[in-house]
């Protein structure tokens, strides 16, 4: 019986976008032979011969065993490095393990031609599972069975970004109101911290792409394949790339290639800029800001890109300066971009000072009017100073702090587990008691459930209206409004 948590919206192996092609190209030769619908593995130097002896992969399919182990069930999809399959593990069932379904992939023919083509999976096997990270396909391990070369990964449930944002474009199309950013802007959140965690790490993707991008049924985005990325090493300020254990192959594909991944310049981080920058107006406005031209295409006919109605003239210049042609004049890092394209943070300093005045003196009278009264220490009503941080301490809550107005603008209230605002609310109070601006994140995101619970009510969802009520009276058991909900949900029972 298939497990439920295993369910995957199937991608056909021989759509256009997923299609892989090897090229042999001289060094000698500039000439990229580009077809926009494909992704191109292009071997920069001499004929290559075959190491690997004949290739029996075409017997392996849907039923065979590998490794005596891995049982494949079903073709998922077909990439840059091969094709990957949704198998059963039957060591992990003998253990008495109920998951057992994993996603395994096989090294292509074709790239199994190629010198070097079995340390080049190895080294992406050690890459891939190195960046433990919620926003990065987690990967198990390498092996062969003879003259099948494989690795294992945990199998996704959900669909890919490319169908996404064909549903996306499709929906938009019906309807005459604006499309709602947050949801979109939720997506490029999460591929840009699995990206930054590569990057910190010296590894860039050099094939992001929505085809390697994948959103799972509990809206969590992880990125896929960083077969194709090169390891980076860091030297002062530069990155120097580590080809020599590739043999030269690079791989692209040409609607989201930088101009120079096709000048075969050393790969950068801003070459993944460039990807996420088109991945990021695809999600915001349907479409390919180029009409899925490539960088040169985009060069030669002198493009531009057609401004996003909705954005600010902050958020558009953000956009722009991922989509820079040029490397020199593209956005520096992921999280800049991102921190340019989220709508702008509210500068409450000068109202929090008014405003504290105020209340100062509303405070004062209360205190002069009123007998004295012991009242013991609040979150909410009369939290105490917070102590001042310093060093370490003090840059994780800044960085927290971040973390969670990004969840908050997002509408990550609650959910998913670890990566939403509560928690990470609750972790700065957890250093930094009565921290100030946590509680100010907090009471928004009271003020936030209660509206959402007001709306899953009048929708009808009294489980989800309960789930979110529970939330924010666990957190502030006094609050009025989420009292008042719960009140009614009691007296509205069917």
């Amino acid at each position: 019986m298939e497990n439920e948590k295993t369910r995957i919206r199937h991608r056909h192996a021989d759509t256009d976008d997923e299609k892989t092609r090897i090229r042999h190209t001289p060094s000698s030769s500039s000439q990229t032979d580009i077809e926009n619908e494909k992704t191109h593995i292009i071997q920069q130097h001499a004929q290559p011969t075959n190491p690997l002896g004949p290739s029996h992969a075409g017997e392996v399919g849907p039923g065979e065993l590998i490794n005596n182990r891995f049982h494949l069930e079903y073709m998922l999809g077909q990439g840059g490095m091969g094709v990957v399959y949704a198998a059963r593990d039957l060591r992990k069932e003998e253990l008495g393990d109920a998951d057992s379904r994993i996603a395994i992939k096989l090294l292509s023919e074709e790239v199994r031609h190629l010198p070097n083509a079995l340390r080049m999976l190895q080294q992406e096997c050690k890459k891939a599972q190195e960046l433990a990270h919620p926003n990065v396909v987690t990967v198990y391990d390498f092996d062969r069975d003879g003259e099948v070369v494989y690795m294992t990964m945990e199998l996704l449930a959900g669909e890919p970004l490319d169908q996404y944002i064909t549903d996306r474009k499709t929906a938009a199309t019906k309807q005459d109101v604006p499309v709602d950013f947050s949801e979109p802007l939720s997506i490029i959140t999460d591929i840009v911290q699995g990206l930054a965690y590569a990057h910190k790490r010296g590894i860039v993707h050099f094939d992001l792409k929505p085809g390697n991008i994948f959103i799972t049924d509990d809206g969590t985005t992880k990125i896929l394949d960083f077969g194709i990325a090169r390891a980076m090493r860091t030297s002062g300020q530069k990155m120097l790339a580590d080809t020599s254990e590739l043999g030269g192959m690079i791989a692209l594909t040409p609607r989201y290639a930088s101009l120079e991944m096709f000048r075969g310049k050393q790969p950068d981080l801003r070459d993944d800029i460039y990807a996420l920058a088109i991945i990021a107006y695809q999600l915001l406005a349907g479409k390919h800001p180029f009409g899925e031209f490539s960088a040169e295409d985009v060069l030669h006919q002198n493009l531009q890109p057609e401004r996003i109605p909705g954005l600010t003239d902050r958020q558009w210049k953000g956009l722009l300066g991922g989509l820079a042609l040029k490397r020199e004049d593209r956005t520096l890092s992921v999280e800049a971009f991102l921190e340019a394209l989220l709508p702008k943070k509210v500068d409450y300093r000068y109202w929090l000072a008014v405003g504290t005045a105020a209340t100062a003196i509303i405070v004062s009278l209360f205190f002069w009017l009123q007998p004295p009264q012991i009242v013991a220490p609040s979150l909410f009503e009369n939290p105490p100073p917070a102590a001042e941080l310093v060093g370490a301490d003090k840059n994780q809550v800044e960085r927290l702090l971040e973390v969670a107005e990004v969840h908050l603008i997002v509408g990550r209230l609650i959910s998913p587990a670890g990566a939403n605002a509560l928690d990470v609310y609750n972790q700065v109070l957890s250093i930094h008691p009565y921290n100030r601006q946590a509680i100010q994140g907090l009471e928004t995101l009271l003020g936030k459930l209660t509206q959402a619970a007001k709306l899953a009510i009048n929708d009808g969802e009294r489980r989800r209206a309960q789930e979110l009520i529970d939330s924010g009276l666990k957190t502030y058991p006094q609050h009025k409004q989420l009292l008042a909900l719960q009140q009614r949900l009691i007296e509205e029972q069917p």
